[in-house]
């Protein structure tokens, strides 16, 4: 299992990979609040469609525990973390599961507190490495998240290109 923000299953959706989380993970669960950022809080998002298939499956939307909502609120009065982030930060650390997160404050204060964090280009090249993808489906599926719009720093894109193109 693991605990998954917004920006994970928004670019994982719009580069075609969702289907790696139940490989990996069998199960992601989401706080509530990241479920209504990613159904678009009334703005349609394409996204949605793909989502909302999925949900109940193997993905589980579920509300916070009101100690876990204070846990929250105190993220966000002690950073700079939005709703959602600090919703999954608190939510991942109370299942102690992982948490799949790309916004690098929210990731460094979820470390801080103890909770294991993967990057959304984690979930590519632990697929590549349990023989889920193999070295070119792994090399397109960073491209494919590049193209989606997840920002991926250039030395960071070129690091992950290269541990792809060795074997």
């Amino acid at each position: 299992m693991i605990v998954s923000n917004a920006t994970p299953l928004l670019h994982l959706a719009r580069a075609g990979l969702l289907e790696l989380l139940p490989k990996l993970y069998i199960r992601v669960v989401v706080p509530a609040s990241v479920w209504e950022e990613v159904m678009g809080r009334g703005e349609p998002r394409s996204e949605a469609q793909v989502l909302q298939a999925v949900a109940g499956a193997w993905l589980e939307v579920r509300s916070l525990s009101a100690r876990e909502r204070q846990m929250s609120e105190a993220l966000r009065r002690g950073a700079p973390v939005g709703r959602g982030e600090a919703d999954a930060i608190a939510l991942a650390e109370a299942l102690k599961s992982t948490l799949l997160m790309d916004d690098r404050v929210a990731v460094d204060l979820a470390r801080m507190r103890g909770v294991e964090t993967r990057w959304t280009t984690s979930t590519v090249l632990e697929a590549h490495r349990r023989g889920v993808l193999n070295r070119a489906a792994a090399r397109r599926a960073i491209e494919d998240l590049v193209t989606s719009g997840l920002w991926i720093r250039q030395d960071v894109l070129l690091r992950l290109l290269s541990i792809l193109a060795e074997e």
